[in-house]
């Protein structure tokens, strides 16, 4: 088992899941789901969050039938170590490739709303300073710092609020307007934009607690996720109609570039600067755990080293795509990397776990 002092509470877990699956997906999400499902948006939020608890429970029971053990020493222990180093191979390049895209994603943004006379590389390279200072240290620390920059949801949601001042509830129904599959089809789209919570297979050991408290507070920042995603969609469908927000990429900062207040004339240029340090959170995430399956791999007690080479691959990857088709080709495969490592594998492991006889426990 992990060492005491190397152990979260469980209030630190709760906001850790949060900082690492709310990401830049939101900002365009209202948008994709104007699209799908119109009226009915928030309805595919709801369901969203459904599948993802499922899928939050999967992998919890695989975590539960290996106790102390991270999904690296999982691998290890079901697959032997051939091909259990080969699938943490593959899990490294699945969390860089994740962390590559939010990057990516979050520089685009920036520089369509910000900065667009930087230099993308540029921007990436701070990106890069930012996370790699973080991720290179322990979890406790990551914890901290994330409770942290939790106090930064507040004005997130007040600059929020103040945008229902001027929305119309008629812009939203009829809430059934484009059926019941649309709806289900749009949950894919907020699916997609609520990765994160995956990384309770490396943080869950660490972590304080019986196996119910933890499922309980993963759960719990699932369920503030989801809400909040509910919230921000159903805002911007009744702020704009139907006609709007198609011509918007990104509405939720387009809702608060429309919102004047007495002393600030431009409200998302204090939203999205608040709005980064989630997203630095949630690349931070990724490449620590990338950092954490190296160390395994090569059987090292501490992840420090392993980060730089993690940073300059993330980097590369991101800054690779020259075109809006390479973008676009980078997050389709994160997206379908997701399927497969998120639910696919962990559902094949839980499954050979049945008839494997389950030994001692460690920490890998």
């Amino acid at each position: 088992m992990a060492q005491k002092e190397k152990m979260i509470t469980r209030g630190q877990l709760f906001l850790f899941i949060i900082q690492a699956q709310i990401g830049v997906g939101i900002l365009s999400l209202p948008n994709k789901l104007n699209e799908t499902a119109k009226g009915g948006g928030g309805l595919s939020v709801l369901v969203a969050g459904v599948i993802t608890q499922l899928v939050i429970i999967l992998l919890w029971v695989l975590l539960k039938k290996f106790p102390g053990l991270n999904l690296f020493g999982i691998c290890i222990k079901l697959a032997g170590p051939i091909i259990g180093s080969l699938l943490i191979i593959l899990y490294i390049g699945y969390f860089i490739l994740l962390g590559s895209n939010i990057m990516l994603s979050a520089v685009e943004v920036l520089r369509r709303w910000m900065l667009q006379t930087t230099p993308r590389w540029a921007v990436l390279a701070l990106f890069s300073i930012m996370t790699i200072y973080l991720a290179r240290e322990k979890l406790t620390v990551l914890a901290r710092f994330y409770t942290l920059a939790s106090v930064l949801f507040i004005p997130l949601f007040l600059f929020i609020i103040y945008g229902l001042t001027q929305a119309h509830l008629d812009n939203m129904l009829p809430l059934l307007e484009k059926g019941l599959w649309n709806i289900v089809k749009g949950a894919k789209e907020t699916t997609i934009s609520m990765y994160g919570f995956e990384l309770m297979l490396i943080i869950y050991p660490l972590s304080e607690g019986t196996d119910k408290q933890k499922l309980i507070s993963v759960s719990l920042s699932n369920l503030f996720v989801t809400l909040f995603y509910f919230f921000v969609v159903s805002t911007c469908l009744m702020f704009f109609n139907s006609e709007q927000i198609k011509m918007i990429p990104e509405p939720v900062i387009y809702l608060m570039k429309s919102l004047s207040f007495f002393i600030v004339d431009r409200a998302d240029i204090l939203f999205l600067p608040i709005w980064t340090i989630t997203l630095v959170c949630s690349i931070v995430s990724y490449c620590y755990a990338a950092s954490i399956g190296l160390s395994v791999l090569f059987r090292r007690k501490s992840h420090r080293k392993f980060t730089p080479f993690v940073k300059i691959i993330t980097f590369m990857i991101a800054l690779a795509p020259v075109t809006s088709v390479g973008i676009h080709l980078l997050d389709t495969a994160s997206t379908y990397a997701a399927y497969l490592f998120i639910g696919g594998l962990p559902l094949v492991m839980l499954i050979i776990s049945l008839f494997v006889k389950r030994k001692g426990s460690g920490l890998a």
